[in-house]
């Protein structure tokens, strides 16, 4: 059975690293579009995992508390969106231990993985995620034409099916990327999903799942919002205003074609810790 794992990671729109976020209107809040993703899952019947900030995670706290109720994942994304890569070690091992202990408090219930805000991690901060706690984490991508993406070293680590590493009961979940004339590119959702029309995005993921590869989606609140255009701050540089806002109205769409197509090439979406527990069923070992 091919495995696939939709998943959102749950920040506002003034959280993207290209918004100054001193000068962001913190009132103007986009978060619905958490619960609209909640209900399109909801109709397809598909689970998934929530990578939540720390900092939202009260105000969210009945969402939260609803997507676990409904058989979802709540996992962390730090604290407030400061890419891991700008934190010293010590600084980051205080980010990730302060979100996962404040989700915890909020949902009632031990709190698995993590994903670096931009995917933003090192072999050095994996290695703190593990001794603080974390079970597994999903910020490893293959692509470095992307300046914030960091670069995870996985010397040591056993691949135990395509795009997933362990060393242990401790996991390693790639986000998807295809070869296209030699180059990797990105197939797992966010911006590309939302900016590419769908039978470019369509054609690359097929591409992709013959490879018959877990299969990773992200996607962001503010994509799904039914919100207007966000207040940007005066100094928002136009390029970025329009990454931000380019295809929005059709990213449930999309999302739905999606997932009418993994489930067409019989891909089993579920959610990162079940994929992980799965990994030990039999082995006699403990993967909570």
């Amino acid at each position: 059975m091919n495995h696939a794992v939709l998943s959102m990671d749950v920040e506002d729109w003034r959280h993207l690293d290209y918004i100054d976020r001193r000068s962001a209107d913190a009132t103007y809040c986009m978060l619905d579009g958490v619960e609209r993703y909640a209900e399109l899952l909801e109709r397809h019947g598909v689970r998934s995992t929530f990578f939540v900030l720390g900092e939202l995670a009260e105000s969210l706290k009945p969402v939260l508390r609803q997507l676990v109720d409904a058989g979802h994942e709540i996992a962390s994304h730090g604290w407030d969106h400061t890419r891991p890569l700008k934190l010293a070690p010590q600084e980051f091992a205080a980010d990730v231990r302060r979100s996962r202990q404040t989700i915890e408090d909020v949902i009632g219930k031990a709190v698995l993985g993590y994903r670096a805000p931009c995917f933003s991690l090192d072999r050095e901060r994996l290695e703190l995620l593990e001794a603080t706690g974390h079970k597994y984490d999903s910020s490893r991508i293959d692509f470095a034409a992307h300046p914030l993406y960091g670069t995870i070293d996985m010397h040591g680590f056993c691949e135990a099916d395509d795009m997933v590493f362990n060393r242990g009961s401790f996991v390693e979940f790639q986000v998807s990327t295809v070869r296209l004339r030699g180059r990797p590119a990105p197939v797992s959702g966010g911006g590309y999903l939302r900016i590419f029309p769908w039978f470019v995005m369509r054609r690359a993921v097929e591409h992709y799942l013959k490879t018959g590869a877990m299969y990773t989606l992200y996607i962001h609140p503010f994509e799904l919002s039914s919100k207007a255009n966000p207040p940007f701050p005066r100094n928002t540089r136009l390029r970025d205003r329009i990454r931000c806002t380019l295809g929005r109205a059709g990213t449930g769409r999309k999302l739905e074609e999606l997932i009418g197509l993994l489930k067409s090439r019989s891909y089993e979406t579920t959610t990162f810790a079940e994929l992980r527990q799965r990994m030990f069923a039999g082995e006699g070992r403990e993967a909570a």
